[in-house]
């Protein structure tokens, strides 16, 4: 009976291994560009989405519709770190979706270019 708390001291030092190892939140700051001109693309629809199928179906989104800024960014927090998510962009003629890579706990950055 003594290796019983022992044991559970294990287990809960590596539950708190596992955690701190990918941390409990991420953030993604998205940027969407023009692709010929680089410049920023204010007020496009941004998704977030866990499959590419979802996001083209706009099926169980992860966040609300989310419009860019004026610098064509978009501040997205609170996502699960570890996870590869599909951003969705909508412009007015095109829907473009991207990966975003696997994040990272704490802050994240993705640009995007579009037409």
């Amino acid at each position: 009976f003594k290796t019983i708390p022992f044991l559970l001291l294990i287990i809960i030092v590596t539950s708190l291994q596992s955690c701190s190892q990918y941390g409990y939140e991420a953030n993604l700051e998205v940027t969407v560009k023009g692709l010929l001109s680089g410049n920023p693309r204010s007020g496009l629809l941004v998704q977030v989405f866990y499959s590419r199928e979802d996001a083209s179906q706009l099926f169980d989104p992860v966040t609300p519709v989310l419009e860019t800024n004026e610098w064509g960014e978009v501040f997205i927090y609170g996502l699960d770190p570890g996870i590869n998510y599909y951003i969705r962009i909508d412009a007015l003629l095109n829907t473009s979706i991207k990966r975003s890579g696997q994040l990272r706990s704490g802050a994240n950055n993705r640009t995007v270019r579009i037409l």
